[in-house]
């Protein structure tokens, strides 16, 4: 990250310190939150099945963890995530490949993702102390603990349904947030009193450093882009979905208007990519349903291959910017899926980050 200094607002050493402090203060909140999951996963482990656990805190990630099973010993290397999401199985089938004891522990893992795991022959840790292991003989299996939770984030107004639009479009041009506010409001298409809210939550998260009065450097937009994805799924999308639908028609002989539908997830990327022929399809729209069945002859279907959402952003062409097709393939699943948004991601996602 390059950072030029020109204002007398604040020295180089100023902002670094500035920098430093917040960033260490962030940073302390996080692993705190980390060694309150594995503290309540190893307690519950032990209690469980008698199981002792010792972590280690290293380089390795996020640290290491010794396990004594009866006469048997196991050392695995640790990522800790608060919940587990679908986007990130490829991160951590990477951590496998490269590790060859891995494991990740997360205060909650919802089914199908544990399935996943478990056909991955991935190990995992919940903080309830549900546990799987397959490795060097060794087989556990416990799924039948009760979620527990282990911290209440306080609320941040970044990630509600009108932050993460904001953030949306934060993330696809990171010099927006250099702009007015008023400006940053006209583009997303919020209220202005939504913007210093959706600012000053990226602050609190140490996603942006402030270094002049009304100048921002940004740090770790990956990280954001995940937790993005995280709570687009979980905050935002479910309140988008306007029904589903079936085709009558071929769905690439459809004549989209472009500056009100445009194709998601699965369609969008194959059009993006070449690279994947879809089986699920999603258009983003702000037409009625009545105009939708006429324009495009599709047709009411509660279980239909179709799902209408509410489009949030002021379309360039047919299909819906990378971002949006990335997270719903890396939210859908299934290794073509997952082939084609690593694709997307190296091509046109990484270098706006």
């Amino acid at each position: 990250m390059l950072v030029l200094f020109t204002s007398t607002d604040y020295s180089f050493f100023e902002f670094v310190h500035v920098f430093y402090l917040f960033t260490l203060r962030e940073r302390c909140i996080f692993v705190n939150m980390e060694r309150e999951i594995i503290h309540i996963a190893l307690d519950n482990l032990y209690q469980n099945t008698g199981i002792n656990g010792r972590f280690k805190p290293d380089r390795e990630l996020d640290g290491t963890l010794h396990l004594a099973i009866e006469d048997k010993e196991l050392d695995l290397v640790v990522e800790v995530k608060k919940e587990l999401r679908r986007h990130q199985l490829l991160q951590l089938d990477n951590y496998r490949n490269r590790y060859n004891n891995f494991m990740v522990i997360a205060e909650h893992i919802f089914p199908k993702i544990k399935e996943e795991l478990r056909d991955m022959g991935l190990a995992y840790l919940e903080a309830n102390g549900n546990l799987f292991i397959k490795n060097d003989g060794i087989y556990l299996f416990i799924d039948t603990n009760k979620k527990v939770e282990v911290k209440k984030e306080t609320a941040n107004r970044a990630f509600t349904k009108t932050g993460l639009k904001v953030l949306f479009h934060l993330l696809n041009d990171k010099q927006l947030v250099n702009k007015t506010q008023r400006e940053i409001a006209d583009t997303v298409g919020v209220g202005l009193g939504n913007i210093p809210q959706v600012i000053n939550g990226l602050k609190e998260t140490g996603y942006l450093i402030q270094y002049r009065k009304q100048e921002y450097v940004w740090e770790n937009r990956k990280e954001l882009l995940d937790r993005w994805i995280n709570e687009y799924a979980t905050e935002l999308r479910p309140k988008l979905f306007k029904g589903k639908y079936t085709f009558k028609n071929d769905w690439q002989n459809l004549q989209l208007n472009a500056q009100h539908t445009v194709w998601g997830g699965e369609p969008a990327a194959d059009k993006l990519t070449n690279y994947l022929r879809p089986e699920h399809f999603i258009l983003y729209t702000d037409e009625k349903q009545n105009d939708l069945i006429r324009n495009y002859h599709i047709i009411p279907q509660t279980n239909g291959e179709l799902e209408v959402l509410e489009i949030f952003w002021k379309p360039k062409d047919d299909i819906a910017p990378p971002i949006i097709i990335y997270a719903e393939l890396m939210l859908t699943g299934g290794k073509r899926n997952k082939e084609t948004a690593e694709k997307i991601y190296n091509e046109y996602i990484q270098p706006i980050l």
